[in-house]
């Protein structure tokens, strides 16, 4: 099953892209998990991207504008860290209401 929290990657047309599922694990379950791509560089600007810190599997940042609901391709490359996660969830609250 995927899991909130987990990078995977996506097929778009040829091309892989690395995400974050964003979504929780009971959605996850019924439905197809939302995700957010994960970009190259680190931002320390707007509060739709949570830059990942050296703990996490993957360094770059998570684009939050960028929501959308896609299928996950194989096993998980890493799962990120609580306090990402955290962030993540912050950023959510901000770019989408409380």
């Amino acid at each position: 099953m995927v899991k909130q929290g987990d990078i995977h990657e996506i097929n778009i047309r040829d091309e892989r892209f690395r995400v974050l599922v964003v979504s929780s694990d009971a959605h996850n379950e019924v439905r197809m998990p939302w995700v957010a791509p994960i970009r190259r560089g680190s931002v320390d600007a707007p509060p739709y991207l949570v830059a990942l810190h050296d703990t996490d599997p993957l360094g770059g940042v998570i684009d939050m504008d960028r929501l959308a609901r896609r299928a996950p391709v194989g096993a998980p490359i890493g799962t990120i860290t609580g306090g990402t996660m955290s962030r993540v969830r912050d950023a959510i609250a901000t770019v989408f209401g409380d």
